[in-house]
């Protein structure tokens, strides 16, 4: 969060996600106070009052952060001018290169303490409902760049549905990995996010 200055305070807010993220595993949520994290990150409340007005909003904030992080990681490597969709099929979801989402997923493993408490081990869905809402924007926003048409219908499927399936696909495998302590390499998930992409489900269960 910006100071009054406009700079941001990057070594107290840093202790202050550290603190929080100890104190959500620890105690919980609900269970913490202001004081509780202005004491874990060895600072004084009025310190915390000058980045946040309470945990609420550092937990918003914190999120914010985290989705404008992932947000950047996942656009700052494509190509504006390689076609969306083509004759042969070509994914929209092909907008993100494959680096890209591995950076995007070391990004996460870096960070796992706090994706771990936040999601509560996985079991709270407000950040991966955020990380699909993040997807579906990026991917029509990529689209009109390239000046893919729209259409109602995909393969049968309506665009509602058909969007859906897409980003869940992607989101589900991401948030499998995080429940299951990012055990994996980034790259051996990026693979299976790629191999997914042209995977028929009847292929993975007969």
């Amino acid at each position: 969060m910006a100071s009054a200055t406009g700079k941001r305070n990057t070594k107290t807010e840093a202790k202050i996600k550290s603190a929080f993220t100890t104190l959500v595993k620890s105690k919980g949520f609900e269970a913490m106070s202001v004081s509780d994290i202005a004491r874990t990150a060895g600072i004084n409340r009025g310190t915390f009052y000058m980045h946040y007005v309470d945990k609420f909003n550092l937990r918003q904030q914190l999120i914010n952060d985290t989705i404008d992080d992932l947000t950047h990681i996942l656009v700052e490597r494509t190509n504006p001018n390689e076609p969306t969709i083509s004759q042969s099929g070509k994914s929209v979801v092909d907008v993100f290169q494959s680096q890209s989402i591995a950076k995007a997923l070391q990004y996460v493993k870096n960070d796992y303490a706090f994706f771990d408490a936040i999601s509560q081990s996985g079991n709270d869905m407000s950040l991966y409902e955020r990380f699909k809402d993040v997807l579906k924007r990026l991917i029509i926003t990529q689209a009109k760049h390239r000046d893919a048409e729209p259409q109602t219908i995909y393969n049968g499927i309506p665009a509602d549905y058909a969007m859906e399936i897409l980003v869940s696909a992607v989101a589900s495998i991401v948030w499998l990995w995080i429940r299951r302590g990012c055990k994996e390499s980034p790259e051996e998930i990026c693979l299976i996010i790629e191999r997914n992409k042209t995977t028929a489900p009847a292929d993975i269960l007969w």
